[in-house]
């Protein structure tokens, strides 16, 4: 009896195979439209893509060559210009007392309409502050509207901050010759800058007043190197109708809420654009638009009681295992270093000697910052 159950299992394990839903094996090919129409003196960007297979790490590919035109319902008309990569770009005079539409015609023929909806004015940003606690610093914003007709709230915000390298550099090495490096290459000190990775939303539709107190927008972890220098936020608020905050509440709900069996299931999206080609092709996205509000606060780490990130150049402290010292003369094997494929070295000259030292200790660009100085940054 006991080897029959085991034959068995065996059997069944080995005629397990891995199953694909249809899903995953046909994802359809639906456009995607990302952005929204706001006014000067901000810009307004529409990112079009397509959907792609569940499995697929790939980005979406962008739709290329299309026609995009904002429309007005007192007979205004805007073209969006392709800026590259499926970005449609426009700087338009929009009208608090107009409602506008977007209209996309692809390379293909297919022809895609928007809903009109109205162009929503947005409140100023009270204030941006920042809390310490044992763990990271905590972000709020504030924000009111007097007159209460904004009630819905979307925020999204950038952060920079500056880092450095533990080994710094006032040299190059161009055709065999040592030259100093001006200001602007210098490759010590670098930034970073990355988008919100969520969806922030907020409702004062059950208060007696339009206001937004305290909001929390961001943390920052004490073990990450983003206030081991400077940090800084920019914050932009978007004001909502009732429509666009449902959407975007269950694509939060959609994209941050699932994992168990006991969260929130997925729904079905309801876009406000609609293929004119083909009307039951579904389209992902939803336009909206509204006046741009922004604010930007700065944190630097000695307005901080402790902070305990260890910096990525740790083992740059041991320079033996780091660094090469070379005389003048040694031009070949500098040239060697510099050339050295997927491993290039930079280096320093002190007291006659070169010293070659791995990027990642001199070099900030090799940490995947740039060390172009923001135009904002102090």
């Amino acid at each position: 009896m006991k080897k029959t159950c085991l034959f068995a299992f065996i059997l069944c394990v080995c005629c397990r195979q891995y199953y694909e839903p249809p899903a995953i094996k046909h994802s359809p090919y639906f456009l995607v439209v990302d952005g929204m129409l706001t006014g000067a003196p901000d810009s307004t960007y529409i990112k079009l893509t397509h959907t792609r297979n569940l499995q697929d790490t790939a980005p979406g590919v962008p739709e290329l060559n299309a026609t995009l035109l904002v429309e007005g319902d007192q007979n205004t008309r805007f073209p969006l210009t392709e800026i590259g990569n499926g970005v449609y770009r426009n700087l338009l005079p929009l009208n608090f007392s107009e409602k506008y539409r977007l209209s996309i015609t692809t390379t293909d023929g297919r022809s895609y309409r928007s809903d009109f909806i109205p162009y929503k004015k947005t409140p100023a940003i009270d204030s941006l502050t920042w809390e310490e606690d044992s763990l990271g610093v905590n972000f709020f914003v504030d924000t009111h509207d007097p007159q209460n007709n904004t009630t819905y709230y979307r925020w999204q915000y950038a952060e920079t901050w500056q880092y450095s390298t533990y080994l710094n550099t006032n040299f190059d090495y161009v055709n065999g010759m040592v030259i100093p490096r001006t200001p602007d290459q210098q490759i010590h000190n670098c930034w970073k800058t990355n988008t919100s990775p969520t969806i922030l939303l907020a409702s004062t539709d059950r208060l007696s007043q339009d206001i937004i107190s305290h909001f929390l927008f961001n943390n920052v972890s004490k073990s990450t190197e983003k206030i081991y220098i400077q940090y800084s936020v920019l914050v932009n608020q978007y004001a909502l109708t009732k429509d666009e905050y449902d959407y975007w509440t269950e694509l939060k709900k959609n994209t941050e809420q699932l994992g168990t069996l006991f969260d929130a299931q997925p729904s079905q999206l309801n876009s406000n654009i609609h293929c004119l080609t083909n009307p039951s092709e579904p389209v992902m996205g939803y336009l909206s638009a509204s006046s741009l509000q922004q604010k930007r606060i700065f944190v630097t780490i000695h307005q901080l009681s402790d902070y305990n990130y260890i910096p990525y150049y740790l083992p740059c402290q041991v320079l033996k295992d780091v660094t090469y010292a070379l005389s003048p003369g040694d031009s070949g094997r500098i040239y060697e270093y510099l050339e050295m494929p997927n491993h290039l070295y930079t280096f320093w000259y002190d007291d006659g000697i070169y010293h070659m030292a791995q990027n990642f200790c001199i070099d900030c660009r090799d940490h995947g910052g740039t060390n172009v100085k923001p135009p904002f940054w102090p």
